[in-house]
């Protein structure tokens, strides 16, 4: 499983401590970990576009960081120390649909972020390592890895598009929506 790590740059005065504590957890689950706490997200930049930002270091660092959103299978943010980059990166996430798990150690976001893509937790020292091992059993169950192919009539397909356009879905998306509904989970 690949993760993406980031944390509130100007958070890092007064929270380094829980930061180093999460990657630690997140490490500890055999999980390859992105992040600019670990210096190797420029690595998930393709090399051209590391190229052409290599003079305005700034940019590349933020464009390493949404790709890396873009290119692992998770995002774990750290969002204890709350700014407007880290609200923008969690929104990147849940718009790539993304798994995200947005960590604090003050409060739960997920009891006011309503999102399939959107998990939260608040922490301690004494949890986060059993939070990010549940996190990480929970999206490798949604991850996808059966292809099913079948056939469909040309009206069924024309519903199944008019239908998962609406719900502004892919008609993929819709149908596995559909069967969760189904399956009561």
């Amino acid at each position: 499983m690949r993760i993406f790590y980031t944390v509130s740059y100007y958070g890092k005065n007064q929270y380094q401590k829980y930061y180093d504590l999460v990657l630690d957890a997140l490490e500890k689950t055999g999980s390859t970990v992105f992040s600019p706490e670990k210096q190797n997200h420029l690595q998930l930049l393709p090399k051209r576009r590391q190229h052409a930002l290599k003079n305005d270091p700034h940019r590349l660092h933020y464009e390493a960081i949404k790709y890396g959103i873009q290119q692992t299978d998770a995002s774990v943010i750290e969002v204890s120390f709350q700014d407007i980059q880290i609200g923008y990166e969690t929104a990147l996430a849940v718009q790539h649909k993304k798994p995200l798990l947005c960590l604090s150690i003050h409060e739960d976001f997920s009891q006011k972020i309503l999102h399939p893509y959107f998990f939260g937790a608040k922490y301690s020292e004494v949890t986060i390592d059993n939070i990010i091992e549940e996190f990480i059993k929970k999206i490798q169950k949604k991850r996808f890895s059966e292809r099913f192919n079948f056939f469909l009539s040309p009206t069924q397909l024309n519903y199944l598009k008019t239908s998962s356009k609406k719900r502004e879905l892919t008609t993929s998306e819709y149908l596995r929506e559909l069967i969760e509904k189904d399956s009561g989970k």
